[in-house]
């Protein structure tokens, strides 16, 4: 009784189609079985009408009072003509009426859309129950063959009914449902704003101080190199407290799944991935870089993205193998770059505690790019970090710093 987007029946209606068909030849038979001497050309030609008028099952979709109207009639037809039908229906034996008749009210319930229809669907099926009624009349009772010639009518009406209710409740529940998820999703926002704010106040707090502490450090200290030292530390944690800001507003706001990259800062305008080689170094970190091609040239979505796979590797190599040298092995291809760190695995305590979602987060970034990232130990004791970003995809324009 449905049609899909295209109007080609459904597999339901086409099935509905075939199973009044096969009614209608069967009622033919049956017919030819209980009344012998009847005459054959009559049983065909009956079968043969009830046969095509379950064609019009296949447009009862766009056109429910048509279809309802041509089972009336064809019913009215069987019923009211001095033939052999007529003669089997005094007897209880067509049962084809009854199937089309509950199919086309029930489809007729469901799918008429103005007064209009109801009005000439409702005349033709009250057509059918009065000559239904009236066949059966003689030695009967009135109300009683009313009812029975009714019969279909209400049971194909309650069906229709039944299964529209029951798509109402349907609905109804995944409305319900829904409102949940919405529910859910401000209850995570506004758990999420307050989590921003909370990480806002301590680390800025804590970092803060650390940038004060370097700053009277570099006037107090007479020594160069404790200058230099200090500076570097301002200079780190001034550009952590503005990252972290930046964070903070993506996060205090549950509408933006994919916020509008913050303004440029003076310090990163460069877009060489090896950019956070310098800083590393300067703070005594031992580096040691090997490049094919060149590097500069990436797209900004690829460069950015490798500029955080290299800053990760050296943070990582920082926090568990602190003094130990971190081998960088860059190498663009025409289809995009290949990245490797490695640096020694220690034995000794790390330096700073880690959870792993840094790294867990590179693979994230990357494979978002369509490309491959791996962190693994290796057979020799070494710790190795790789990455392979092609140049070209399709979210490259949504891929923020």
């Amino acid at each position: 009784m449905l049609e899909d987007a295209r109007g080609r029946p459904t597999r339901g209606t086409v099935w509905s189609t075939i199973a009044l068909a096969v009614f209608a030849l069967a009622n033919g038979a049956f017919c030819q079985l209980v009344l012998p001497g009847s005459d054959p050309g009559a049983v065909v030609v009956g079968s043969g009408l009830m046969a095509l008028a379950s064609l019009a099952a296949l447009a009862g979709e766009r056109r429910p009072t048509t279809v309802t109207v041509v089972f009336a009639a064809v019913s009215v037809l069987l019923y009211t003509t001095d033939t052999v039908w007529a003669t089997l229906a005094t007897e209880g034996g067509l049962f084809w009426p009854l199937f089309a008749a509950a199919w086309s009210t029930g489809n007729l319930v469901a799918r008429a859309r103005s007064e209009h229809q109801y009005f000439v669907g409702g005349a033709a099926l009250l057509a059918y129950v009065v000559a239904a009624t009236a066949v059966h009349l003689p030695g009967g009772s009135p109300v009683l063959e009313a009812l029975n010639a009714s019969a279909p009518v209400l049971g194909g009406s309650s069906l229709s009914l039944y299964l529209r209710l029951t798509e109402a409740r349907r609905q109804r529940i995944a409305h319900e449902a829904r409102e949940r998820e919405l529910l859910a999703e401000r209850a995570r926002a506004d758990e999420r704003a307050r989590l921003a704010r909370e990480m806002h106040d301590v680390v800025s707090h804590q970092v803060s101080l650390i940038v004060l502490q370097a700053g009277a450090l570099a006037v107090s200290s007479e020594d160069p190199r404790v200058r230099a030292a200090a500076d570097g530390i301002r200079a780190a944690g001034s550009r952590a407290v503005e990252e972290l800001r930046g964070v903070i507003g993506v996060l205090q706001d549950p509408a933006s799944n994919r916020p509008e990259p913050p303004a440029p800062r003076a310090d990163s305008g460069t877009t060489d991935p090896l950019d956070p080689v310098g800083p590393a170094r300067a703070a005594g970190q031992e580096v040691e870089v090997r490049t094919e091609g060149e590097p500069r040239d990436l797209p900004p979505h690829v460069a950015r993205a490798l500029r955080r796979v290299v800053q990760e590797s050296l943070t990582n190599a920082r926090k568990h193998a602190f003094g130990t040298t971190v081998r960088l092995a860059l190498r663009r291809t025409p289809d995009g770059v290949v990245f490797e760190a490695t640096n020694p695995i220690t034995s000794g305590e790390p330096l700073l505690p880690g959870s792993g979602v840094g790294l867990e987060g590179l693979r994230t970034r990357v494979e978002m790019l369509g490309g491959g990232f791996d962190a693994t130990s290796t057979e020799d004791g070494t710790f190795r970090v790789s990455a392979v970003i092609p140049v070209e995809n399709p979210v490259a324009h949504e891929e923020n710093p």
